[in-house]
């Protein structure tokens, strides 16, 4: 293996034999629900790559963004995070990571939580760098341990990290710094390509999301294209593979079809052996539970424990309770916060939520409220909540409804306070609010 700790080398001599792991979006120092053991539960998610790693004594690691949750991080989360790269450094395997949206540095600051550990010799970290407005990729420097790729036996790695809303732009700029196949030395003849960003998805929201066709130009230079960013795994013809998170950063990620791991990959001969590695994590319990025929709260708590009697609560589970049908009663008469303490209680659950979406619309309710999108969910409790406090005309509830929503975007996109304090004043000093259309009050948003 090679001993990085006081240099990468460029231009090692190829290896017949490579392996490697591709995570993303650790999450490190998520304190979810302000619950102590969630902090734990994303360090012992992590703990399960270092083990891994260890076991079968893999030549390096990649982290494709988010290793962080926050971008200011206190000294617990830092402890982690020593704590678990120690084992890998000692080990001598490299750990290639780019930031994510949730861990690059504040604007004002010179460097992130990553720069300190990349300094201190526990990871590599990958940036992209500007000339004259241009993106360009510089090679990995020993000295000053900055870089845009870096050579380890037999493969090159690129990292850019976060682009935000630029990310189309910009890797057409990064695509002209990777060499094709049929030009790659031959002691890096295999090439990685790591990037914080969605394919097909977050399209219009510029959050990272790009067109699978931008990737294109990257088909005849790159053997494996090392994404995070979405929590959940995908992948794309063969090449291009995203691993999801290793815990549930979010509640509504879970599910048979979101699948969270990591990969391990194997080179053996110039083929490729992909295999995925499902983390595990705190079990979570999702239940639909339809009101349609109770008569007021009381027979609606009824009819929900009912329900939670037929299915197995895990101790310390992560429980969500969809709420839906058609009531004589308001939703807000359901005393929800009674009903999460008593069900934690009972059932002896980390975390319970409840999400009352009785009284929808006729046309987008149903039985196991699967077809009602979360947009109109959420339109339509923060517009409840805000008709609660007083009396708003149509334009002006749905343009305010609009104004929450985008906040609350940018909150899970791990955007900085400052940043969701500037858009609230500017759409504040653009508008009164008042007869202003959602579509103009959406223009303020930004990645």
């Amino acid at each position: 293996m090679l001993d990085w700790r006081d240099s990468i080398k460029i231009g090692v001599a190829s290896v017949r034999q490579i392996s490697f792991l591709h995570c993303g979006d650790v999450h490190l120092g998520h304190l979810q629900y302000n619950e102590p053991q969630r902090l734990e539960d994303f360090a012992e998610a992590f703990r399960q790559v270092v083990d891994f790693a260890l076991l079968k004594r893999v030549d390096f690691i990649l982290i494709s963004g988010d290793f962080f949750h926050k971008r200011a991080i206190n000294a617990q989360v830092l402890e982690q995070a020593i704590g678990l790269l120690t084992p890998l450094k000692e080990a001598n395997i490299p750990v290639v990571v780019i930031e994510g949206n949730h861990d690059k540095a504040f604007y004002q600051d010179k460097g992130s939580w990553l720069g300190f550990l990349n300094n201190q010799g526990y990871l590599c970290l990958l940036t992209s760098q500007y000339e004259d407005g241009q993106l360009v990729l510089l090679p990995w420097d020993a000295s000053s341990r900055t870089g845009s790729w870096v050579e380890l036996p037999g493969v090159r790695i690129y990292g850019v990290g976060y682009l935000g809303v630029t990310t189309s732009a910009r890797l057409t700029e990064a695509v002209n710094y990777v060499e094709d196949k049929q030009t790659q030395s031959k002691e890096a003849n295999y090439i990685i390509f790591m990037l914080h960003a969605a394919i097909n998805r977050l399209l219009g929201q510029d959050l990272g999301g790009v067109k699978k066709e931008v990737l294109e130009p990257f088909r005849t230079k790159v053997d494996y294209f090392a994404l995070g960013h979405i929590h959940s795994r995908y992948e794309i013809d063969g090449w291009v593979y995203n691993s999801g998170s290793l815990e549930c950063v979010h509640l509504d990620e879970y599910g048979t079809e979101l699948a969270k791991g990591f990969y391990h990959v194997l080179l053996r001969e110039e083929k490729q052996e992909v295999n995925y590695i499902a983390s595990c994590y705190r079990p979570v319990l999702i239940l639909t539970v339809s009101l349609t025929g109770t008569l007021g709260p009381e027979e609606a708590t009824e009819r929900i424990f009912g329900k939670l009697q037929k299915n197995i609560v895990q101790p310390g589970a992560q429980v969500r309770i969809k709420l839906c049908g058609e009531v004589p009663y308001s939703m807000l008469s359901l005393d929800t916060n009674m009903l999460t303490q008593r069900i934690k209680e009972e059932y002896n659950c980390l975390y319970v939520e409840i999400l009352n979406q009785i009284n929808l619309p006729a046309d987008q309710n149903s039985l196991t409220g699967e077809a009602v999108k979360r947009e109109d969910i959420e339109r339509l409790v923060f517009g409840e909540l805000l008709n609660s406090e007083r009396t708003w005309n149509p334009g002006e509830l749905e343009a305010v409804v609009s104004v929450v929503r985008n906040m609350k975007e940018m909150a899970l996109a791990g955007e900085a306070d400052e940043a969701i304090i500037e858009y609230l004043l500017k759409v504040t000093e653009e508008s009164t609010l008042y007869g202003q259309s959602p579509s103009a009050l959406d223009e303020g948003v930004s990645a």
